[in-house]
């Protein structure tokens, strides 16, 4: 899938099925990150402030306002099913703001 059509669907609200694997799970306990605030956070993008592409396709990397000086990063695989979007969370973690360099804003390059 690529950045257009992933960000349009992501945009459009129109995601199926969110799914979190076991490594993910297991690394969300140990960061003390609520799973539901994950899905929260991917149904409703309003705080997304930047998508990276990146390998394997179909990989992105979702950067998402979390505290005032962190992003809440979350990697998800992404697959398009009947004009739906499919995402399974591969991990999320947090990361300084003062990281994010050059990543392609929601709809727009920086």
């Amino acid at each position: 899938m690529d950045f257009t059509k992933f960000v349009a669907l992501l945009r459009s609200k129109s995601i199926s099925e969110v799914t979190v694997t076991h490594h993910c799970e297991y690394r969300l306990q140990i960061r003390g990150i609520s799973k539901d605030l994950v899905e929260e956070l991917l149904y409703n993008p309003q705080r997304l402030r930047g998508v990276l592409q990146q390998e394997p396709e179909g990989r992105f990397k979702l950067y998402y306002a979390y505290t005032e000086d962190k992003d809440l990063i979350i990697i998800v695989d992404a697959r398009h099913v009947k004009s739906k979007l499919k995402l399974i969370v591969v991990t999320v973690f947090p990361q300084p703001s003062k990281r994010r360099t050059k990543v392609k804003e929601y709809g727009r390059e920086d």
